[in-house]
């Protein structure tokens, strides 16, 4: 399986999704895009274009059949986690969010499979959850 993994471009978990990368076993086989909001850049306007225009060119140079999202808790892109309730409202978001970036990835790319991600911490710990 060749993966393009898109992430939040934060530099606070940039080795962590490495090392998940690696323990997935996709070492030496993924491209990494960095974006602000990740998922959220596939949605908007403004970047929807250049966040699509990376998951082609990993189709097309790489032969990439699997796209993984990963969202984070408190991702400045959406404001950080003080502009939600709580977490639940926090990762809902994140969520529909990831749902709505993937029909758009698949009217693009239908074979493409996208796995979703989220990534939470606290002061001794990083997780990711696939939802």
């Amino acid at each position: 399986c060749k993966n393009l993994i898109v992430i939040c471009m934060d530099f606070r978990f940039q080795s962590a999704i490495t090392d998940w990368a690696e323990a997935q076993g996709y070492t030496k086989d993924f491209d990494l895009v960095s974006l602000a909001g990740a998922q959220k850049s596939i949605l908007d306007e403004d970047t929807q274009a250049t966040a699509l225009k990376q998951v082609d060119l990993s189709v097309e140079l790489h032969g990439s059949n699997q796209v993984v999202l990963i969202a984070h808790q408190d991702c400045g892109a959406y404001g950080g986690s003080a502009i939600f309730e709580n977490w639940e409202q926090e990762r809902a978001k994140y969520i529909t969010d990831m749902e709505s970036a993937e029909v758009i990835i698949k009217e693009k790319h239908p074979d493409l499979n996208v796995k979703k991600m989220i990534l939470t911490f606290d002061d001794d710990n990083i997780s990711f959850e696939e939802v």
